[in-house]
């Protein structure tokens, strides 16, 4: 576990391609210089562990969490305060129920800036419940064409994701200075944000440029927005 907390540490502070293993086995205090190939084998294979014991239990808790929250509906659609609730919640509950510094959201950053590390991510559908909160929000929606859910949904994720990164790194930076208080308010704040993003109208220049996307022929090459 050294390995991969002395891993997270370097992948979420300097970023994964600027992350060599040596680096990683002297963070953790490894004498061994092989120590990293002994039990991980690649970069890759650590990346994938770090996602193991980070994304995989907050997945679980927002499976969990999905289901007792369509229970409540019983049969309806859930509502954009919900699924923003359920968007964040795994990972603010290990934020604040936790002892930092945190890492987790900082990784999960310098992961998503990673393009091709985030593709297979992507592809091995390591985070199947947003997948599943995304087509809630369709069903909550239905009068938003499905590309305005998918790059509204898209920019929710990352603006949490980096909003919450930033608020890590501020506990981290100001040590003694932070303030708890002062976190769960902007988090709270983040929440209200996020909430007024996935229910704003559309603007007419938007709805233009939806148009201009709908009328492409359909052989076109994919958006790398709407991908």
């Amino acid at each position: 576990m050294g390995l991969l907390l002395a891993a997270e540490r370097l992948f979420a502070t300097q970023g994964i391609a600027a992350t060599t293993i040596r680096q990683i086995n002297t963070e953790a205090g490894q004498k061994n210089s092989s120590a990293i190939h002994y039990h991980f084998g690649s970069r890759d294979a650590i990346l994938d562990a770090i996602i193991a014991i980070r994304v995989a239990p907050a997945n679980a808790h927002r499976e969990q969490l999905l289901a007792e929250a369509r229970a409540a509906a019983n049969g309806g659609p859930l509502s954009t305060e919900t699924i923003i609730h359920l968007l964040m919640k795994p990972g603010i509950d290990r934020f604040i129920d936790t002892q930092g510094p945190h890492y987790s959201q900082r990784f999960l950053i310098q992961l998503r800036m990673n393009i091709e590390a985030w593709r297979r991510y992507e592809r091995e559908r390591q985070a199947w419940t947003l997948i599943e909160l995304q087509q809630e929000l369709h069903r909550a929606r239905p009068m938003l064409p499905p590309q305005v859910v998918r790059s509204r949904f898209r920019s929710a994720v990352n603006f949490s994701m980096f909003e919450m990164a930033e608020i890590e790194g501020a506990e981290d930076r100001l040590g003694e200075r932070y303030s708890r208080d002062e976190a769960i308010f902007r988090i709270e704040e983040l929440k209200s944000v996020l909430i007024t993003m996935l229910d704003a109208p559309i603007p007419a220049r938007t709805a233009d440029a939806l148009a201009k996307i709908s009328d492409a022929p359909r052989n076109s090459p994919p958006r790398s927005l709407m991908e």
